[in-house]
């Protein structure tokens, strides 16, 4: 039977690690977003870094949350690996 991995995050380490992951992508223009996507490039420019380094997530929104597990995904699972046996 299929099991899930990876659909939630098991802590705050995790999904920063997620959001990390995804600026550096954005850094390193190996993802780039159509210009019809206002509304996450507005969400990726409001997402903002406490004092101590850590990211603020009452600055994240929907969609930089799914595009950040998105991209956590697609990284944890690399291509041709079958979840099926």
């Amino acid at each position: 039977m299929y099991e899930p991995r990876g659909s939630f995050n098991d802590s705050r380490y995790e999904f920063e690690q997620k959001l990390n992951m995804l600026a550096e992508k954005i850094i390193n223009k190996r993802i780039s977003f159509a210009q019809h996507t206002r509304k996450t490039m507005n969400g990726l420019t409001e997402v903002r870094k406490l004092p101590n380094g850590r990211i603020d997530l009452n600055t994240v929104d929907e969609s930089v949350r799914s595009t950040a597990n998105m991209i956590g995904h697609f990284d944890l699972n690399p291509k041709g690996f079958n979840n099926e046996e």
